[in-house]
């Protein structure tokens, strides 16, 4: 098969469209120019620590590419603050045309990657936050977090967590003190100010579990988890209330299964077109960059393969696909992800403007950390 050169005239005009490019200056094939399209909609996340570590390079080369739209780091990847500044530095300077999302998982508590054994600042878990400090001391806490994080050279943090805390017996939310509390207001006060002092900072944000993961009685990391007899509406009302203070980050889907937005084929929320399209864009009115779960987690990797996995997310109303490489390794090639949502298009199982949309979508957020 053939393909016609995107000239520089045809990217100009699409770049005029768009408000942003999307392509670069030199002719690329129209294959080439659609897969730079697609790896904005992919976050990874990958072995090594240091720029020499050949790892490390085929990420940064796979960011020069565009064949990827950013990376999350994990512990393996973090050993002291001069350390992960200098590995995030790696992606910050490199020749890259959309800004690179550099991100990780800093809830504070049980889930903080940059923890005080590897030199940086404790920060409560949401649960303790809330019962020992008032929201504006929280802000005060989450403003050093955020600077931390700034300094470390990352941009967007994974949190915080509005899920509910009803079940407190939950092994993934409840148990690791991740829930702000049982009362959506009070949730939605203290993610308030964890965004707020993000934000300020320039640091993307993304509200999680949607729609809600603190109901249920296991935990998605290792098992299918169906929420059917425990879920409640009121597990959006965090959400409902943060989008209604002009709330611009992203919201993270969750791997949990409902009858009522899972239907015969067991489709989990972040595979699920109701509760994305209907429940969170329609009913909500969310119009923001919404990403996976880690799609390696068991409960998604248990049932389907991470092709079909990544093909399903998108359709389904996911703007980007989150594959840890922590529970599982993905195929080790950079643009395996891309392919799969190139294959997703020509078999018709994904829309291309739904895809051009939520290029939009990121290429927004990516503006917005930027500055």
């Amino acid at each position: 098969m053939s393909f016609k050169p995107i000239t520089l005239l045809a990217c100009l005009s699409i770049a005029l469209s768009a408000a942003v490019p999307i392509c670069d200056a030199r002719p690329v094939t129209r294959e080439q120019g659609l897969h730079k399209m697609y790896g904005q909609l992919v976050i990874k996340g990958f072995a090594g620590f240091s720029a020499k570590d050949p790892r490390v390079r085929t990420v940064r080369k796979a960011l020069e590419q565009s064949l990827l739209g950013g990376v999350i780091l994990f512990q393996k990847n973090i050993k002291n603050p001069k350390q992960v500044a200098a590995l995030t530095q790696v992606f910050r300077s490199a020749d890259i045309r959309y800004t690179p999302i550099i991100a990780v998982d800093e809830e504070g508590g049980a889930v903080e990657r940059l923890n005080r054994a590897k030199g940086f600042t404790y920060t409560p878990g949401h649960f303790r936050m809330q019962q020992r400090s008032t929201v504006a001391q929280a802000r005060k806490r989450y403003d050093g977090m955020a600077r931390e994080l700034a300094d470390a050279g990352f941009n967007t943090n994974f949190g915080p967590v509005v899920d509910l805390r009803l079940n407190p017996k939950n092994p993934v939310i409840a148990r690791n003190y991740r829930s702000f509390g049982i009362h959506p207001l009070y949730v939605a006060r203290y993610a308030q100010s964890f965004v707020a002092a993000h934000d300020a900072t320039g640091i993307g944000t993304a509200l999680k579990h949607w729609p809600g993961h603190g109901s249920s009685t296991k935990d998605s990391h290792r098992h299918f988890v169906d929420v059917t007899r425990h879920w409640q509406r009121i597990e959006i009302e965090p959400y409902r209330r943060l989008f209604a203070k002009g709330y611009s980050g992203m919201v993270m889907t969750s791997h949990v299964y409902h009858r009522d937005w899972g239907n015969a084929q067991k489709l989990p929320a972040s595979l699920s077109p109701v509760a994305i399209k209907t429940m969170l864009r329609d009913d909500l009115g969310f119009d923001g960059v919404v990403i996976t779960d880690d799609l390696q987690m068991r409960s998604i990797s248990s049932r389907r393969k991470l092709e079909d996995a990544i093909i399903m997310a998108l359709a389904a109303g996911n703007d980007i696909v989150l594959i840890g490489n922590v529970l599982a390794q993905a195929p080790s090639n950079p643009d395996f992800a891309v392919r799969a949502i190139a294959r997703g298009v020509r078999d018709g199982r994904l829309n291309f403007k739904q895809l051009y949309r939520s290029w939009q979508r990121v290429i927004a957020y990516k503006a917005r950390i930027r500055r």
